[in-house]
This record gives structure tokens, C-alpha cells and sequence, in this order.
């Protein structure tokens, strides 16, 4: 037989002896991060207390640590009537 190969004939590509290699699974990807919220400037007439738990919740707002803790509908309602009556009382 002429034609059959011998062990000194070149051998063929390994693409061509091997199956394909499989694809990797494609990976999830993450929903975009929201923006930050900008960093508001404290008073320097506040006092050393509140500056220290406005700073906190400015690194909350800003989603660096924790998170807030919901508010009930009361209590929510309370705050929203007291608003509006210290505002009308300051006019």
C-alpha cells in the first residue's frame, strides 16, 4: 500500500484529531450600580453630636455602610403633620 501513512509522515493538526473545547458558560452580569448621592456639606454651627450622626447617615444615603430602616405609615404621618405645622407657625 502506497498511500498508507507511515510513522514518519507529518502529523495532522491537533484541531483536526481532537473534539472542540466547549464554550464557558456564560457569566451573569450585574444589574449598574445606582449613582451615588452627593455628600451634603454640615453646618459648622451644629453641634459635635449631630454633625457625628449626620456625617453616619450621609455614608448610609450614600449605600458606603447599612442601610435605613423603614418607617412605619404612623409614624410617617406624625412627621409629615409636624412639618407642615412648623412650617406654618415659622411664616
Amino acid at each position: 500500500m502506497a498511500n498508507a501513512p507511515t510513522p514518519a509522515d507529518p502529523q495532522p493538526p491537533r484541531a483536526q484529531t481532537e473534539p472542540p473545547i466547549p464554550a464557558p458558560p456564560l457569566q451573569p452580569v450585574a444589574p449598574p450600580t445606582p449613582p451615588r448621592a452627593p455628600e451634603r456639606p454640615i453646618p459648622d454651627h451644629v453641634a459635635e453630636e449631630v454633625r457625628h450622626v449626620l456625617a453616619w447617615m450621609a455614608h448610609v444615603d450614600a449605600g458606603r455602610i447599612g442601610h435605613r430602616i423603614p418607617v412605619s405609615p404612623e409614624i410617617a404621618a406624625n412627621r409629615d403633620s409636624s412639618t407642615v405645622l412648623f412650617r406654618r407657625l415659622r411664616k
